[in-house]
C-alpha cells in the first residue's frame, strides 16, 4: 500500500518523545490556531510584500480563517497541532474540496522549531488522516518562493499539477503559484 512507503516509523517513533501531533478538540487548542494563523498571515504578508510588492490586512485574513474554522473539522476535515517539548510548534489543516478530494491548508511551523522534522511529521499525519477519511487525492497550493515547503512536498511524492478551481489563490497569481497533488490508495 502506497501510504506505508512514505512513513519512516523508526524516525517518527524517535521524535515522539519530543513531538506530539494533536487532533484539535478543545477551545484552548483552537486558541493556539488563532496565534499560529496570525503568525502564518503575518509571515506571508512580509513575503508577499518582498516578492510581489503587495500587502494585505493580516487581521482581516485571520478573522476570515477563524470564521471558516469549521471547514477543517471532522468528519471531512482535520485540524492538527504539532507540540514540541510541550510548546506549540506548528499546524496543518485539511478540508474537503471535492468528491474524494481533500486540500491541505495552513501548513505552518514556527521559525524556532524549523529543521526538526516537525513539518514532515505534520504533513505525514495529515496525509494519514486524509487516507482514514477516504480521500483518494490531496491537493495543495504553495507560494513560488516557498522552496523548502515545495521540497518537503516532493520528498513525500506530491506531484505538480495545473491550478485547480477550488484553490483560494486569485486568478491573477495562479500562473506563478505551485499546485500539487498526492494520490492515495483506497482502503
Amino acid at each position: 500500500m502506497t501510504i506505508n512507503l512514505i512513513f519512516n516509523f523508526e524516525e517518527l517513533a524517535e521524535k515522539l518523545n519530543l513531538l506530539k501531533i494533536i487532533q484539535v478538540k478543545t477551545n484552548e487548542q483552537k486558541r493556539h490556531f488563532r496565534e499560529l494563523f496570525w503568525e502564518y498571515w503575518n509571515s506571508a504578508n512580509l513575503m508577499f510584500s518582498r516578492e510581489f510588492d503587495i500587502s494585505f490586512d493580516v487581521n482581516a485574513f485571520l478573522e476570515q480563517d477563524m470564521a471558516k474554522l469549521q471547514q477543517f473539522a471532522p468528519p471531512e476535515g482535520r485540524l492538527l497541532l504539532g507540540e514540541y517539548e510541550t510548546k506549540i510548534a506548528g499546524c496543518a489543516c485539511l478540508r474537503k474540496i471535492g468528491e474524494d478530494v481533500g486540500e491541505i491548508k495552513r501548513m505552518y511551523v514556527r521559525p524556532e522549531f524549523r529543521k526538526k522534522g516537525i513539518g514532515r511529521s505534520l504533513l505525514q499525519a495529515i496525509i494519514h488522516e486524509a487516507w482514514q477519511i477516504g480521500y483518494l487525492k490531496i491537493r495543495l497550493d504553495t507560494a513560488p518562493f516557498a522552496k523548502e515547503a515545495q521540497a518537503l512536498y516532493r520528498s513525500l511524492r506530491f506531484q505538480e499539477i495545473e491550478p485547480y478551481a477550488e484553490s483560494e489563490i486569485p486568478e491573477k497569481y495562479r500562473p506563478s503559484w505551485v499546485f500539487m497533488e498526492f494520490m492515495l490508495q483506497p482502503y
